[in-house]
């Protein structure tokens, strides 16, 4: 039996459902989470459905979470979505279900759950309900809705179609045009940044610093960031920024949170997975993240980096 056919077994037995997704969530974890609820919703409307994580001001626009009791969960089956890691799942209580099922896009380096479906070469996980829908299409209902949240996820994940795109995600896209949502409204709402953003894309594009292998990088403290009050806005904006420079290589920006520094990672075609592996991370081959325990680690990553740079010169 194929992953995809035990989840949709899994999904018919259960009568309660509670999707969760990974903290500080992007477009993909919560057009994934989203999608998916809408989609059982719409297709089993006898059963009762939930999503779960800590709102993000800046896509509050993609909806709001569910606030559940405990008891909740002592029946339902538990579905994560986008998550590579158990320990970036938001809210713990992921693993007090009956069943739990992980799907996901990212390398499996942790597999976690009962079932597990996981497919790398995908752009995104919304990418993956969209094709969850499409197997099983006589027995499911894609809404208006739910096909809005799919396509956030595809178009923010891939960077609004820069990374990880191919002919099959092209595809998709052009099937979920087919359902009646606002895609102009939802490509402007990723675009678009708030007042203290752009000060903030200022500074980074004013103090940014290219090594002469092409790494681009920036360090944020805890004190400027507190400077721009950025907020629940955050900094993802910041990634894409850095490469923008043309003779930007690979990037990373490096954002101070209490005693380590969160390190987002990104390069145009050199593999940095590796890196961020070898420093409490993971991910994709050109997308990846990982933790530096202060300014000594930060330079092992920045020497890590202009290395492999500079083996492709």
């Amino acid at each position: 039996m194929s992953a995809q056919t035990q989840i949709l077994k899994e999904i018919k037995a259960a009568q309660t459902i509670i999707i969760h997704r990974h903290q500080r969530p992007d477009p993909d974890a919560i057009g994934s989470q989203m999608g998916l609820a809408e989609l059982i919703r719409l297709s089993f409307p006898k059963k009762k459905v939930y999503v779960v994580g800590k709102d993000s001001r800046s896509l509050s626009w993609m909806g709001t979470n569910d606030e559940l009791p405990n008891e909740l969960y002592h029946q339902a089956l538990v579905i994560v979505t986008d998550t590579a890691n158990s320990s970036r799942v938001d809210d713990r209580r992921y693993n007090d279900g009956q069943r739990l099922i992980k799907i996901d896009h990212h390398p499996n380096d942790e597999p976690y759950g009962d079932y597990n479906w996981i497919d790398t070469t995908v752009s995104s996980t919304s990418e993956l309900i969209y094709q969850f829908y499409q197997m099983f299409k006589a027995e499911l209902i894609l809404s208006d809705q739910a096909a809005s949240y799919l396509y956030a996820g595809i178009v923010g994940d891939t960077g609004r179609f820069l990374y990880a795109t191919n002919a099959e995600t092209m595809l998709a896209i052009a099937g979920l045009l087919t359902f009646d949502f606002d895609w102009y409204a939802i490509n402007q709402a990723m675009e678009t940044i708030t007042p203290e953003a752009a000060r903030a894309s200022g500074y980074v594009l004013e103090h940014m610093v290219m090594t002469d292998m092409g790494f681009n990088y920036i360090i944020l403290t805890e004190a400027l960031l507190e400077q721009f009050q950025l907020g629940d806005f955050g900094t993802a904006f910041i990634v894409p920024l850095l490469g923008k420079v043309n003779t930007a290589k690979a990037w990373a920006v490096f954002e101070q949170e209490g005693e380590h520094y969160r390190v987002r990672l990104r390069s145009r075609s050199t593999v940095i997975n590796e890196i961020a592996k070898r420093h409490g991370g993971g991910g994709h081959p050109f997308a990846a993240g990982a933790l530096a325990h202060g300014q000594d680690e930060i330079n092992e990553i920045i020497h890590e980096a202009n290395t492999i740079l500079k083996g492709q010169n």
